[in-house]
């Protein structure tokens, strides 16, 4: 998760591993503990960067945690294109139990149950008890007949009933468990304690649990789960044991709130006779939007070569037991001479639009205008605040969250529906200029007012935050000036990442052998 995400308090608190009431406190006892960015008063939801930020400040939020508190967002607008992705890996099934240890929300469930229908029993457990009449809701709404829903602990005994015995698990784990190292005898390490940093492996084992003899789990992980030293033990034990069939590495970017890369892995409990060998498929060049999401597309890409490798898993049983799909999967080089080419003529387009300056401006002696805050412009009609999932419209400021939102604030140019992780600012164009009132909003002293929490966070109030008071000619005047300014800054964007492409497509095509040094700089379009 990142800026843009937004987390309950009960996420708040499986992330630091507290109670909700210790969320509570801190929000009635800290005065920089983050405010809510939406949600009814009974539910707020917060922002996720602020709140990790806070967590980190107050010793609450260890390094070793950061990258498993940022929990999978996926790129599809819908926010289903990975549980459809994971319960499209599901085998066929006209009847039996499918569970989800962490549901979070009912996306995987509801994934599932858009596939298989009624005659399938679904099984959940929130982690929220808040969450489960809802995901019991949405769940029938998405075709489920049968449906056991409940809320409990995580890997607490509430759906003990059911291990050893669902035909499937299908889950995209929650942030951080709740559990200790010292839980070296808990039933559900059957391939050894995970270490307190390992989330994901003590998610995978806690779901294969409930599997019975000829089940499967489609469970998300982050990449660390496939690499991290402390992991390996476990690693290899599922390779030992045959449990764990397929290893997918996700598009880059594929959860776009996240740097890290995602893997889908597939474990099944064996019938009879396991198969030691690991599939590994790498879709990290694949655009998200074409990551399967039918077992017909599934088939596809485990048919093709450049794409899927079955591995025996002795090749895998080294000191490291590293599980990534890239390392093995070699794909047949690409010539991308054309692909240069047109960047070369994108390059030389966008360096052509280039003002040859930056805009200039005339000398002026400082002086004190008269300064009006939000509050008061919005009290006089001038504006309009929007910060709960606003729609926006081209002409609003927007303003995002997270640390960089000073230098995030402009103007739209389209409109958009329901966005998360932005405030709007909707001006009554007779009274105020929003190019004007982006350009102040970036003031050194709005953010000045906005630092100084104890945290150490950033959090503009947009209410306080305060304009000069100048008529609406003298408004536009400097709303004409800013938009030159941020007019430079896209058109040099674009060079930056044409130059970006390029470069790296040159050196794609210099390590692959389809390029070969000239000895010159002057030809910028290979072949020509």
């Amino acid at each position: 998760m990142a800026s843009g995400t937004e987390l309950t308090a009960a996420d708040i608190a499986r992330i630091a591993g507290v109670g909700r009431a210790a969320v509570s406190n801190w929000r009635r006892r800290h005065a920089d503990f983050p405010q809510p960015v939406g949600g009814p008063a009974t539910s707020p939801m917060f922002a996720l960067d602020e709140v990790e930020r806070w967590l980190a400040a107050n010793g609450r939020l260890h390094a070793s945690d950061v990258e498993t508190a940022r929990g999978p967002v996926p790129a599809d607008p819908e926010s289903g294109l990975l549980a459809r992705a994971l319960a499209s890996l599901l085998p066929a099934m006209s009847a039996g139990t499918v569970v989800d240890p962490a549901c979070a929300d009912e996306s995987c469930l509801a994934a599932a149950a858009t596939r298989f229908g009624a005659k399938v029993r679904y099984v959940g457990q929130c982690l929220d008890p808040d969450e489960v009449e809802p995901a019991r809701t949405r769940l029938a709404a998405a075709g489920a007949g049968d449906v056991d829903v409940v809320s409990g602990l995580p890997f607490d005994d509430t759906l003990a009933g059911y291990l050893g015995r669902a035909d499937a698990v299908v889950s995209n784990p929650p942030p951080t468990p709740t559990f200790t190292p010292d839980d070296a005898f808990d039933h559900r390490w059957e391939f050894g304690p995970p270490n307190r940093g390992d989330a994901a492996l003590a998610w995978i084992q806690a779901g294969y649990a409930y599997l019975k003899p000829g089940g499967t789990a489609v469970m998300a992980v982050p990449f660390s789960a496939a690499t991290r030293a402390s992991g390996r033990r476990i690693r290899a034990e599922l390779l030992r044991a045959g449990a764990l069939t397929h290893v997918i590495g996700l598009p880059d970017r594929f959860l776009r709130s996240v740097a890290t890369a995602w893997h889908i892995w597939i474990l099944r409990r064996p019938a009879d006779r396991p198969t030691y060998t690991l599939r590994l498929v790498d879709l990290s060049g694949y655009p998200p939007e074409d990551v399967p999401v039918s077992q017909k597309e599934w088939k596809a890409v485990f048919a093709d070569v450049a794409l899927t490798r079955d591995v025996p898993s002795i090749e895998l049983l080294d000191e490291e037991v590293m599980l990534v799909p890239s390392v093995h999967v070699a794909t047949e080089a690409r010539d991308v001479t054309p692909d240069y080419r047109r960047l070369a003529r994108r390059y030389r387009d966008a360096t052509a639009a280039l003002p040859r300056q930056l805009p200039t401006f005339a000398g002026a002696v400082p002086t004190d205008l008269p300064l009006v805050s939000i509050a008061d412009l919005a009290r006089a009609g001038a504006l309009e605040v929007r910060d709960r999932r606003p729609d926006v419209e081209p002409g609003d400021v927007v303003i995002p969250y997270g640390p960089d939102r000073f230098d995030g604030i402009g103007v739209a140019t389209e409109a958009s529906v329901d966005q998360r992780g932005v405030s709007v600012i909707r001006c009554d164009p007779d009274q105020l200029d929003p190019y004007f009132l982006a350009c102040f909003l970036r003031s050194e002293a709005n953010r000045r007012q906005a630092v100084g929490t104890l945290g150490g966070t950033y959090r503009l109030d947009l209410r306080r935050a305060r304009v000069p008071r100048v008529p609406l000619a003298e408004q536009r005047r400097y709303g004409d000036a800013f938009r030159q300014l941020t007019g430079f800054a896209a058109k040099t964007a674009e060079v930056a990442a044409a130059a970006d492409q390029a470069v790296r497509t040159a050196v794609y095509g210099l390590t692959t052998g389809t390029f070969a040094p000239t000895g010159t700089s002057d030809n910028m379009t290979a072949g020509e």
